[in-house]
C-alpha cells in the first residue's frame, strides 16, 4: 500500500471510530444502593443528574441497572465537607451484593485522602485498583488496609503524599471499562487538566457500574454520561495510535514532497 493510501485508511479510521458512538446522559433515578442498608443514604436529586451519600459508615454501593462493559463513563465527583478523609471511588463489573448482603462481586477502584490506621492496618494515601470477590465481614483487612486475601486481590496501587482528593473540589473522572483493559483519569485540584491513574490489561468481569463510599460522607457524583467503547478488532491500532500514526505519514509525505522539489 502506498503511502497516500495508507494515510488515507488512518483518517478513514480514526473518522469511523470517532462517530462510531457519542456520549449519553445518565440518569441516576434508575440506580439503586447495594449492601447492607445501614451503611448508605443515597439521595438522588430530582432530575437524576447528581447524587448525594451523607453516611460515614461501612462499604457502600450505589449501581446501576445495566451492564457497562466496553464502555466509557465520565462524570464528577467531590467530598462536600471538611469532616473526615476516608474511602471514596467506584464499582466496575459489579455483580454483587445482589441486594443487602456481603456477597462482594466487583472491580473497586478507591481512593484515600490521608493515611491513617485503624484496627492493626494502614489505609493509605492514593488510589488502589482490587479484585473483590467473596463474601467478606471484616471490611478492615481488603477494603481498609488493602491486604490481600482469598477475597480481596489488589491489583495496582498509587499511594504517596500528593495522591490525596481534597476537600470541597470537585474531580472529573474518565473511566474506560472493556473485558481486557481498565484505564481511569483524574483532573481537576492538583491532577490539572488530567493525569492517568491506571491503565491496566487483564481479564475483567462483565457487569454494572456504581459509586463507593466506606467511611465517608457528603460525597457527590454529578454529570455522568456513558458513551460505548467497544475494543479495536484485533491488529487494529487504538484510536489514540491512529492519530500519531496519521500526524507521522502526514509529515513523512510533506518531507518527500519538499525533496521532490
Amino acid at each position: 500500500m502506498n503511502l497516500r493510501n495508507t494515510l488515507a485508511l488512518c483518517i478513514l479510521l480514526g473518522a469511523t471510530t470517532a462517530a462510531s458512538a457519542a456520549p449519553i446522559p445518565i440518569d441516576l433515578n434508575t440506580w439503586e444502593e447495594r449492601g447492607p442498608a445501614a451503611n448508605g443514604n443515597w439521595i438522588v436529586a430530582a432530575d437524576g443528574s447528581s447524587v448525594l451519600q451523607t453516611i460515614n459508615g461501612n462499604p457502600t454501593f450505589f449501581v446501576g441497572p445495566t451492564s457497562q462493559i466496553n464502555t466509557t463513563i465520565r462524570g464528577s465527583i467531590e467530598v462536600q465537607t471538611t469532616s473526615d478523609d476516608d474511602y471514596i471511588g467506584f464499582v466496575l463489573g459489579f455483580n454483587g451484593p445482589a441486594s443487602t448482603g456481603n456477597d462482594m462481586n466487583f472491580v473497586l477502584f478507591d481512593w484515600k485522602q490521608v493515611n491513617q490506621s485503624s484496627g492493626g492496618f494502614l489505609a493509605s494515601e492514593g488510589f488502589a485498583l482490587s479484585r473483590v470477590n467473596g463474601t467478606i465481614t471484616n471490611y478492615v483487612p481488603g477494603f481498609w488496609g488493602h491486604t490481600d486475601s482469598a477475597e480481596f486481590d489488589v491489583l495496582a496501587t498509587d499511594f504517596g503524599s500528593t495522591r490525596g482528593w481534597a476537600d470541597n473540589t470537585a474531580y472529573d473522572f474518565e473511566i474506560l471499562y472493556q473485558a481486557g483493559r481498565i484505564k481511569i483519569d483524574i483532573s481537576g485540584g492538583t491532577f490539572g487538566a488530567g493525569e492517568t491513574i491506571f491503565d491496566i490489561l487483564g481479564s475483567f468481569p462483565n457487569g454494572q457500574f456504581g459509586f463507593y463510599n466506606y467511611s465517608q460522607s457528603t460525597v457527590r457524583y454529578a454529570g455522568l454520561t456513558e458513551e460505548v467503547t467497544p475494543p479495536p478488532p484485533p491488529g487494529v491500532p487504538e484510536p489514540a495510535s491512529l492519530a500519531l500514526m496519521g500526524i507521522g505519514l502526514a509529515g513523512l509525505a510533506a518531507l518527500r514532497r519538499r525533496n521532490k522539489a
